[in-house]
């Protein structure tokens, strides 16, 4: 039984030694992990309280940077709906288990719990930076929208600042120890504030301003590492590395599309334009697909448009993801 005994010995060897490491690696993340950023700047703008300033304000948060998506209705928002009559006021949670939970935040005016009792610049810093009036990164906001120009972050300001305050206080997140592993290697958007390109006339700058900044298309259509802050893998716009389980169906799960238009792999490739248009403005089909249906299915002709000009000038992309829905 010699041999035996030593087996033994050698694997209670190795089992002590992963215990070791993975205390020493619990307690080296809770030491390391660092979620503030007091000095990230807060942006200079003031809110206005023109017509055309909050109808534009009022375009952005409801259609194309669908801030109404996770900060409306909780219970609405659970089953990937959005009910656009009612308040701000968020609630919504995302368990992610091990990296954390994270809840949609009041946005409307009221003092106490929502935004009433923030500055302006606290309120866009969030928006740019995904930095929170306290100073720490809030992590699902530096993923959900893109760089904006700061006429349409000072409309979604001003547009949020005539919203009624509602009483609703909810709870800052939690990072898990996964959360704070990826915090390690996560920091604010510090790039500077893109060029304003209006709405109005369709044009190829006007798509990759959205594409690339408010509807933040390539920060779900393009492979990124959630381990290493989520930083791109491959590509822009070249479809996800891998796709996430279906919410609404154990069985499968949903992968974002290629939209580079490569013959081969390009998911919109044969598309016409007015297809894309369509498309959009049938709006949610999938349940459990993360695109904000709701949202862009809100959006004007015209930038859905100018969206699929500029898809139409990407480089193609060789990045075959499979059928986008599939059977895990």
């Amino acid at each position: 039984m010699t041999w035996f005994k030593r087996v033994l010995k050698a694997i209670t060897a190795l089992v002590a030694l992963a215990v070791l490491v993975a205390l020493g690696l619990f307690i080296y993340v809770q030491a390391a992990y660092n979620v503030d950023f007091p000095v990230t700047p807060r942006p200079a703008i003031t809110a206005r309280s023109d017509a055309a300033t909050l109808a534009r304000g009022e375009y952005l948060v409801h259609a194309v940077a669908h801030c109404s998506t996770c900060h409306g209705p909780a219970e609405v928002a659970q089953q990937h709906l959005v009910d656009f009559t009612k308040p701000l006021a968020g609630g919504y949670t995302i368990d992610a288990g091990p990296f954390g939970t994270f809840t949609a935040r009041n946005l409307t005016s009221d003092k106490e719990t929502g935004i009433g009792g923030l500055s302006d610049g606290d309120v866009g810093r969030a928006v740019r930076h995904g930095v929170d009036h306290r100073g720490k990164l809030s992590p699902i906001m530096r993923l959900s929208v893109g760089p904006m120009s700061d006429e349409d972050l000072t409309a979604i300001v001003s547009w949020l600042r005539t919203q009624p305050a509602v009483s609703a206080r909810r709870p800052f997140y939690d990072l898990g120890i996964l959360g704070k592993v990826v915090a390690l290697h996560f920091e604010p958007r510090m790039t500077a504030a893109p060029a304003h390109v209006p709405e109005g006339e369709i044009s190829v700058a006007r798509g990759k301003y959205l594409a690339e900044g408010p509807a933040v298309c390539a920060g779900c259509h393009t492979p990124r590492d959630p381990m290493d802050g989520f930083a791109a893998t491959g590509p822009l716009f070249s479809g996800e590395a891998e796709g996430d389980d279906d919410p609404f169906n154990e069985n499968q799960e949903i992968r974002t599309p290629n939209l580079t238009p490569d013959v081969a792999t390009g998911h919109i490739t044969s598309w016409t334009e007015d297809a894309f248009v369509a498309r959009f403005k049938a709006g949610r089909v999938i349940k459990g697909s993360k695109m904000p249906w709701d949202a862009f299915q809100r959006m004007t002709d015209n930038d859905v448009r100018s969206v699929f000009r500029f898809l139409r000038t990407l480089p193609p992309v060789k990045h075959d993801i499979g059928p986008t829905i599939r059977r895990k």
